[in-house]
């Protein structure tokens, strides 16, 4: 082998040595595409994080919205019920004042009367016969007055006054005995009138009765 093939040669190996250290550091030439493909999915990845953050950002304001929203209502609901509850307990007390009322007066007028008898009996030391019957009309007239009074709301005394126990109308407080069977169970004494009210019992007669002893 002459010095130009040495040469040629030599040149060669280079050649190939040099090839054989790129194709090491650039395998099938892809060196610029796979940087780049790697960097577009980056790109790709972090723009969908984006997206998500920020689609949950939006969720989050909305519930923050609904919920702001939500306490308010019932904020505003609770104050709406408290104000109709005062309202109607309000309209209540002034209904009953109102229906009541009358009632008061009433009866204010008739202390009115028993405090001035009151009086005239403090005054006297020793009361006549005329002084006594005169009281005696005035205590009549209190107590008429006062049925006027349950009159005017539909309370009245019984009408009727069975002479036998009728567990409806009457009311027991004591008993006497008698011999006569036929007696058994018949009032004996009124003690306390009934009254009653638009025909039902508001207070029933309170009777003393006679049982039948052998």
């Amino acid at each position: 082998m002459n010095i130009g093939e040495e040469e040629t040669q030599g040149n060669t190996e280079d050649c190939n040595t040099v090839t054989q250290r790129e194709n090491v550091r650039h395998p099938e030439g892809k060196e610029a595409s796979v940087p780049e493909g790697a960097h577009r999915k980056n790109t790709t990845a972090q723009a969908s994080i984006a997206g998500m953050l920020a689609s949950h950002s939006v969720l989050l304001e909305e519930m923050k919205s609904l919920l702001k929203t939500r306490l308010s209502y019932d904020e505003t609901k609770e104050k709406t019920i408290e104000k109709l509850h005062e309202e109607m307990k309000l309209y209540r007390d002034n209904f009953i004042f109102q229906s009541q009322k009358p009632v008061f007066i009433d009866l204010i007028m008739l202390y009115d009367n028993f405090m001035q008898i009151l009086a005239v009996l403090d005054e006297k030391q020793d009361m006549t016969k005329e002084d006594f019957a005169t009281m005696k009309q005035n205590l009549h007239t209190i107590k008429e007055e006062l049925l006027e009074i349950l009159y005017r709301r539909d309370v009245t005394l019984y009408r009727e006054h069975p002479d036998i126990l009728d567990y409806k109308l009457h009311k027991t407080i004591g008993t006497v005995p008698t011999t006569s069977e036929s007696e058994n169970n018949k009032v004996e004494k009124v003690v306390k009138p009934g009254f009653c009210w638009n025909d039902k019992v508001l207070r029933p007669e309170e009777v003393i009765i006679k049982k039948y002893r052998r």
